[in-house]
């Protein structure tokens, strides 16, 4: 029996958040998807406000007089100004866990005196209450507030050691509902074969063997694996990055974890969310739009003068063309099913993809998958 789980996002950003400063106090070269944020009135542009990723899990009481939990997943340096603002609105007062994803790649050096150490490692200082560590293998399913959580060990780019080495990130399947891949540049198969198990994957594209027999790369979804009911994934733009997906990985990933509705997060300024909004409802047409023009075996990065294209779709930053956007999208889409490895091809069929907003929610449970921006 599916539970009703409820996942508030109270930040759809990278780590350095959205709007630039340095946008906002260009007027001639600031992109206009940050300089859209300055109008507090327009609500489009509002959602081009993006804070660091995190969520806030509402794990809702199946008796009448229990209570909901609340699980909070990453707590970074937006958490307050996203609390502030979600929070009363949302009727949120409490934490009852917090689950991090992975530890920032770049830290903070703070000096204090060893009295000062003892107690902050303790309390966090001040008001704030007593850390309970809770130290769980990455690769074990635990309970948490009534939740299976099961955590995958992703990679989200890698250390430049020699030899180079993956950067661990963890994403979490929560009740075989909810996907929370928030930092993701690439899948292991070992995860895909934990998946496998927990979920009704779609089935693979078909492969032809050098004997001329043909096989799938996995096979059709078992009846009694549930389905995927939400999917948060990862997707910094247009092109790959080293320690994020770029939009071609994201939607074959969105294809071959075959959730009902797949939610982009992680995005860089330069886009809108209705540039990203335009793309997602072409690519999720039945068939998928596809380009009018040619595509290689390669991600289509244009050359340098014409990089507009894969950002704003126009050559002045502070305008915005979504269908040349949209285009270079659909063909970054395309590239990566012609030229990605067998490993990282996702299922076939359809795949409805939008792009998420701070302070939406996304609910699911016996009744299904919905959300309050697209319904």
């Amino acid at each position: 029996m599916q539970s009703q789980l409820d996942l508030l996002l109270l930040g759809t950003g990278t780590s350095s958040s959205i709007p630039s400063v340095a946008c906002l106090t260009d007027q001639t070269k600031g992109c206009w998807c940050c300089r859209s944020t300055l109008d507090k009135t327009d609500a489009e542009g509002q959602k081009n406000a993006r804070r660091n990723t995190s969520a806030v899990l509402r794990v809702k009481p199946s008796q009448p007089d229990a209570q909901e939990k609340v699980i909070l997943i990453d707590c970074g340096k937006t958490f307050f100004s996203a609390a502030v603002e979600h929070w009363p609105k949302a009727g949120l007062r409490e934490i009852d866990a917090v689950i991090l994803t992975h530890a920032h790649a770049k830290s903070i050096p703070i000096y204090c005196t060893q009295e000062t150490f003892n107690e902050v490692s303790k309390t966090g200082g001040g008001d704030i209450p007593a850390l309970t560590w809770h130290i769980f293998p990455p690769d074990e399913s635990f309970e948490l507030c009534g939740v299976r959580v099961t955590p995958l060990a992703v990679h989200h780019g890698k250390f430049f050691t020699t030899p180079p080495s993956p950067y661990p990130c963890l994403a979490f399947l929560f009740n075989a509902q909810i996907l929370y891949l928030s930092d993701v540049s690439y899948i292991p198969e070992t995860v895909w074969a934990q998946l496998d198990v927990e979920l009704a994957l779609a089935r693979r594209p078909v492969v032809r063997q050098q004997n001329g027999t043909n096989t799938t790369n996995g096979d059709v979804a078992k009846k009694e694996k549930p389905r995927l009911q939400a999917l948060v994934i990862d997707c910094l733009r247009i092109e790959p990055f080293t320690s994020h997906f770029g939009i071609g990985q994201a939607v074959q990933a969105a294809r071959r974890l075959h959730a009902e509705k797949s939610y982009l997060i992680g995005f860089g300024h330069r886009t809108s969310h209705a540039a990203w909004r335009h793309f997602c409802e072409l690519m999720s047409t039945s068939p998928p739009t596809r380009t009018s023009h040619p595509v290689a075996a390669s991600e289509p990065i244009p050359s340098a003068p014409n990089m507009w294209e894969l950002y704003n779709g126009h050559p002045d930053p502070t305008k915005e063309d979504r269908d040349v956007f949209a285009q270079r999208a659909l063909q970054a889409v395309e590239a990566w099913e012609t030229g990605a490895d067998a490993s990282e091809k996702g299922g076939e069929g359809d795949v409805w993809i939008r792009p998420a907003r701070d302070g939406m929610t996304i609910r699911t449970g016996p009744s299904g998958v919905d959300d309050d921006e697209y319904h």
